[in-house]
């Protein structure tokens, strides 16, 4: 047997010419095209109609019927690439001899060709995944170097050192989850240069006992990735999935298996997260807390509490990794999270000044009232209260929420408080992994809210009272000044 041949990476706007396999014994083989577009993998298969060539005639039926072979083999002379949950894609139709053109999508294509019958299901063991700013967060790294000096302290060499450090793991459920560091080392020479290039990258790594569908995995790091959204405050991709099994072995030329290979998957569900532009680390930012301060307990923790909380993760999470978005809707969804997280929290001190006046009953202002009394930020004077805050949130998502409050209102303080929701909720979100006493304490001594304040500063409002109501401070100003000048004014002069 030859040895394996792979195909080890798919770019966007690469393509690949072959043969489909469709694993029906004494069905032929037909020519195909697979190419990868920020749309996903698509292949694009030519034929005539099967009632004129017998050997189109499973494909022909294929698109009349627009139901493809679920599961597809495509040999190529870079290596086999299967492709798993195909579904009809589109196709032209084909009349007497004209050629006609039918076109597929695969939920998930792996890049090698795994052992068993191709009409099984893919299931994997291993996953690792990349995703945007990971390798900040971690702060891992296998690569270290240290300068040596020469007897004048002038650098004479720098010795390098690739080795992975210790991993993080922990129990996710059924899965073991890790973060980890992986490399690769090439060198690239030509007539006139040559380098060294070490890849050195940070990946999530999910494992089952047994082998689960690609899935699975997905929903076990999307847990991660939603971590990470909320401690970045903005979008974040993932980007690359690789996978490992003992059903995908790497052979020598006589069939011995010699390595279970982690090989690339493109999985449907995260290609458009791959095609958006890769943040920089301007972009990225400081997240609020890194793996160090987390640690495993704390992502066990937040694993833990993810599906009782859900109702408060998943409408934050999915505002704030939002590239574009208004901030109307900001408000929307993280007040939304805000009326559940309340609500998970249950009775906290002070409360019955946001009950219902007349039933004396909590209302939205105390769901939201209980969060910030949790976490016990000191907004500074431009914020009375936290019940004041509570009663101007709560307005706001109403007006914004219902037509018969009337119109929208004012922009500023609708911006005013999605700048305070994003915040109240991301620090939520740091809560539940139980590791985020210090950065708390930080926000309750004032020493992060530089922004906020300046937020309000810059539009001159201040929320001014425990009915949540809104003043410009510059007519206060102005009022003072002019107070001011008529108390100048009533003095007696000093003039002889």
């Amino acid at each position: 047997m030859d040895l394996d041949v792979s195909v080890e990476h798919l770019g966007f706007g690469d393509s690949l010419a072959g043969l489909l396999v469709d694993g029906v014994e004494s069905t032929p083989y037909v020519g195909a095209t697979l190419r990868l577009s920020d749309t996903g993998v698509e292949v694009e298969i030519p034929y005539l109609p099967g009632f004129a060539v017998d050997q189109f005639a499973h494909v022909d039926e294929w698109f009349r019927r627009m139901n493809p072979q679920e599961n597809l083999l495509l040999r190529t002379r870079d290596g086999n690439v299967m492709l798993f949950g195909c579904r009809w894609s589109g196709h032209s139709e084909a009349a007497g001899s004209r050629i006609g053109s039918g076109r597929i999508a695969p939920q998930e294509t792996l890049l090698f060709e795994r052992d068993g019958a191709l009409s099984d299901p893919l299931t994997v063991k291993t996953c690792r995944s990349r995703m945007d700013g990971l390798n900040r967060w971690s702060r891992l790294s296998a690569v270290e170097s240290e300068p040596r000096r020469d007897g004048n302290g002038r650098s004479a060499a720098v010795d390098i050192t690739v080795q992975s450090p210790e991993l993080v793991e922990w129990a996710q459920g059924e899965a073991t989850m890790r973060i980890r560091t992986t490399w690769t080392s090439s060198e690239t020479s030509d007539g006139y240069e040559r380098s060294h290039v070490v890849a050195n990258n940070v990946v999530i790594e999910s494992e089952w006992a047994e082998p689960r569908p690609f899935f699975d995995h997905l929903v076990e790091l999307r847990r991660v990735a939603h971590l990470l959204i909320f401690l970045f405050g903005t979008a974040l991709s993932v980007r690359e999935h690789r996978v490992q099994d003992e059903s995908i072995p790497a052979r020598l030329m006589g069939g011995e298996v010699y390595d279970h290979p982690f090989v690339e998957l493109i999985s449907a569900r995260t290609i458009r997260e791959r095609a958006q532009p890769i943040p920089t680390d301007k972009k990225l930012g400081l997240p609020h807390l890194v793996l160090q301060e987390v640690g495993a307990e704390g992502l066990a923790r937040w694993a833990a509490v993810y599906d009782q909380w859900d109702r408060f993760i998943l409408p934050a999470v999915a505002v704030i990794g939002r590239r574009q978005r208004f901030t109307e809707d900001v408000v929307m969804s993280t007040s939304m999270a805000l009326e559940a997280a309340g609500q998970l929290i249950g009775p906290r001190p002070g409360e019955d000044a946001t009950y219902d006046r007349a039933r004396g009953r909590p209302t939205m202002a105390t769901y939201v009232y209980r969060c910030l009394e949790l976490l016990g930020i000191q907004w500074g004077d431009y914020i009375h209260s936290q019940v004041g805050l509570a009663r101007a949130i709560s307005n706001n998502y109403r007006r914004v929420k219902h037509a018969d409050n009337g119109a929208f209102p004012d922009h500023v303080e609708t911006y005013l408080v999605s700048v305070i929701n994003e915040l109240v909720v991301r620090l939520l979100a740091a809560n539940l992994t139980g590791s985020a006493t210090d950065l708390l304490g930080r926000y309750r001594a004032g020493s992060e809210l530089w922004t906020v304040r300046q937020q309000f500063e810059t539009n001159q409002v201040r929320i001014s009272d425990d009915e949540g109501n809104w003043v410009s401070t510059a007519e206060d100003d102005a009022a003072t000044n002019q107070a001011d000048q008529d108390a100048e004014a009533s003095l007696p002069s000093s003039n002889p």
